[in-house]
C-alpha cells in the first residue's frame, strides 16, 4: 500500500515575499535589456509576463504575491534604468 504524503495547509505567500522577489526580478530584467541581447531580453520578459498572468488569472490566492512581484519589479527596473542612463 502506498502512503499518501501529508501536505500542510499553509496560506500562499503575501506581498512582502513577492516584493522581495520582484526587486531581484526587476534588476535582472532591466540589466538584460540594458546590457544583453534584445532576443534574450524579450524571451525573459515574456516568461515573467506569463508568470504574472498565471498568478493573476489562475491562482486567486496568490494575487497579493503577484501584485507585490509586479510592482516591485517595475519600481526596481525603473530605478536601475534611470541610474544607468
Amino acid at each position: 500500500m502506498w502512503d499518501q504524503p501529508v501536505v500542510p495547509n499553509r496560506p500562499p505567500p503575501g506581498a512582502p515575499a513577492g516584493a522581495l522577489l520582484g526587486v531581484l526580478t526587476g534588476l535582472l530584467l532591466t540589466s538584460i535589456w540594458l546590457y544583453g541581447a534584445w532576443d534574450v531580453a524579450l524571451a525573459v520578459t515574456a516568461v515573467f509576463a506569463g508568470l504574472i498572468a498565471v498568478l493573476f488569472a489562475g491562482a486567486p490566492g496568490w494575487r497579493a504575491f503577484g501584485t507585490g512581484l509586479l510592482v516591485a519589479a517595475a519600481l526596481a527596473g525603473g530605478a536601475l534604468a534611470l541610474v544607468a542612463s
